[in-house]
């Protein structure tokens, strides 16, 4: 009897949600942006059903917020947030990482290698660049690179469970970056520095050195974390949308026609008066 395949076909629950996490991490749908289910089902070609699925499902991840009254907006995170999100990668992510040194294929590694010529083709464009940093559309290739990496260094662990609460503080971590909306920030030595990192945790995978592996992604978060928090606090961000932190107001003195100084007049006034017309 001949073998039938069966193939499973993503829901169309399934494909929204897929496409609603890759605008997150693109930066389409940014921090503090209403989500509209129309407009959404619009954009990407399907019912509002399904679209309403993934909201409720990115929800529950932490991405969307439900304000009662308004609707469904994309989070914003704090400083402390985004700090909590590098400890649990700094937790998590070399664990995964010594597991792919044990595990990984000889087609993972070659995707990994491929992946850092590329990255290292990027480099070179930003150096090509007057400004000496990349532009919005290098930073989304570098970003999309870099993500991607990653993701097969979680899958090389051959540990769904880690893979699954990995990748999703990592795409947490990548939806709320605050670099991704600052191209400024990815400078040739930033990005010289990552792309090293990368190529160091390849030969750990293609040697099978598992404790090369976990130190090498610890530090390479450790880093990461240190250089956006730099960077915010070089530049006075206080919130992670790019926003600035607000000037202390000082005043010299009371406004003009302030209620103290009324007050403080009135009884000069009222004797000029009285002197005026012989009273006391």
């Amino acid at each position: 009897m001949e073998r039938m395949e069966v193939r499973l076909v993503p829901t169309l629950g399934l494909q929204a949600y897929d496409e609603l996490r890759r605008m997150l991490v693109t930066g389409r749908l940014e921090p503090g942006m209403q989500l509209v289910n129309r407009k959404l089902a619009d954009e990407i070609g399907m019912s509002m059903t399904p679209v309403r699925e993934a909201v409720t499902r990115l929800a529950s991840e932490g991405f969307v917020e439900h304000v009662p009254g308004a609707g469904a907006f994309v989070r914003r995170i704090t400083r402390q947030e985004l700090a909590q999100l590098y400890d649990v990668r700094e937790a998590l992510e070399p664990v995964a990482a010594a597991a792919a040194a044990t595990h990984a294929t000889a087609a993972e590694t070659a995707e990994l290698r491929a992946l850092a010529a590329a990255s290292f083709a990027i480099i070179r464009r930003i150096a090509a660049r007057p400004a000496g940093h990349a532009d919005a559309e290098l930073m989304a290739e570098w970003l999309d690179a870099d993500r991607r990496f990653h993701e097969i260094v979680f899958d090389a662990a051959r540990n769904r469970w880690l893979t699954k609460v990995a990748a999703d503080v990592k795409l947490l971590a990548y939806g709320f970056s605050p670099q991704r909306r600052m191209p400024a920030f990815l400078t040739v030595a930033k990005a010289v520095r990552t792309w090293r990192g990368h190529r160091r945790l390849l030969r750990a995978l293609e040697t099978r050195d598992a404790d090369l592996a976990a130190a090498t992604i610890r530090s390479h978060i450790r880093e990461g974390k240190e250089e956006v928090f730099a960077h915010l606090a070089k530049h006075g961000l206080e919130s992670l949308d790019g926003q600035r932190k607000p000037r202390p107001i000082h005043r010299r003195g009371r406004p003009r026609g302030s209620k103290t100084k009324r007050k403080a007049a009135a009884p000069v006034a009222r004797a000029g008066r009285r002197k005026a017309t012989g009273g006391e």
